[in-house]
């Protein structure tokens, strides 16, 4: 009886020593590493998204409106029991997310889109770290360091910020406009990162979502009477039109946000955003094989400089 206790394996155990459950486990990290890569390798797909819809001929607004209307329609579904803020400042604050990080931003990310690359606006916005970092120090916001790690990083970043401007042409063009654009789209993603992350301690992550896309399509309104969204409706006929919105709309802006909330709560934030790095190079990679966009010397300098000057500056050793 004894003899047979001690031969007798643990029923959890397996011949190599590692437990069912740990396996599982280890299985679960797996699947979302790959999920986290999927999703910013889809959301670098946007840009050249976005960029095909301008080239059909569908306005900048108009493509921030379809896509936010679908997706505050599935956000609605699923999300519906808490409709405001506990109090009218925290409103005040999801309105002021729902300018900088809905509406101004996607005008100006679109806008950019129109006159630069679809490389240059990616790699600009990854420069959005920096500047968070950047504007919470100034702001006194929460305690940031400027460290001389985050002054170097910044100052390569800029450098190759400089270089996708000018790409070694140093006359005004319509990618210096373009170029310009998307640092605005930056600037007002690093405000955003601020103006959102007091409100992530006491609200729901999908009701603050939601909140952000109904003040985005809000504030848009005034722009849709320049340029009426029924104007463009027949273009909707084109499968390469509706393909792609049906794209932003549902899997990049509606079920990738899901996944990657998903992604942040078994990963971490730090695990999590080292797959930001992804997003631009997507971009880039999508954008030359698919947009036969250019890439000379001083574009690929100014996308290596910027992504090294955002890592440098974020690395802690």
């Amino acid at each position: 009886m004894n003899a047979a206790k001690h031969v007798t394996l643990h029923p959890k155990t397996t011949v190599n020593g590692h437990t069912p459950s740990t396996e599982r486990s280890s299985g679960r990290l797996i699947l979302y590493h790959a999920i986290a890569f999927l999703v910013m390798t889809t959301w670098g797909a946007t840009f050249a998204s976005t960029k095909t819809l301008i080239l059909q001929g569908m306005g900048e607004t108009n493509i921030f409106f379809l896509r936010f209307l679908g997706a505050y329609a599935l956000l609605v579904l699923t999300s519906h029991k808490k409709w405001r803020a506990d109090s009218l400042r925290d409103e005040a604050l999801l309105m002021l997310a729902g300018l900088t990080g809905g509406s101004l931003y996607f005008v100006a990310e679109n806008y950019g889109l129109h006159f630069a690359q679809t490389t240059d606006v990616s790699f600009i916005i990854a420069f959005t770290p920096l500047l968070t970092t950047l504007f919470a120090y100034m702001l006194r916001i929460e305690r940031a360091t400027i460290t001389h790690r985050f002054v170097t990083g910044l100052a390569i970043a800029l450098v190759g910020i400089g270089c996708l401007i000018f790409k070694g042409q140093f006359t005004w063009q319509a990618s210096f406009l373009g170029d310009g654009l998307a640092l605005l789209a930056a600037i007002l993603w690093a405000l955003y990162s601020l103006i959102i992350k007091p409100l992530g301690k006491h609200y729901d992550v999908v009701f603050i979502t939601r909140k952000i896309f109904f003040y985005g399509l809000v504030t848009i309104l005034p722009v849709l009477f320049i340029r009426p969204i029924a104007d463009e409706l027949p273009l909707l006929q084109r499968p390469v039109v509706w393909g792609n919105l049906l794209f932003l709309t549902v899997i990049a802006s509606y079920l990738c946000f899901i996944l990657w909330n998903k992604v942040l709560e078994v990963l971490g934030p730090l695990k999590s955003s080292y797959y930001l790095y992804i997003n631009p190079v997507s971009a880039s990679i999508v954008s030359v094989l698919f947009m036969d966009e250019e890439m000379n010397l001083y574009i690929l300098g100014g996308l290596l400089l910027i992504l090294l000057g955002v890592i440098y500056s974020e690395h802690k050793g």
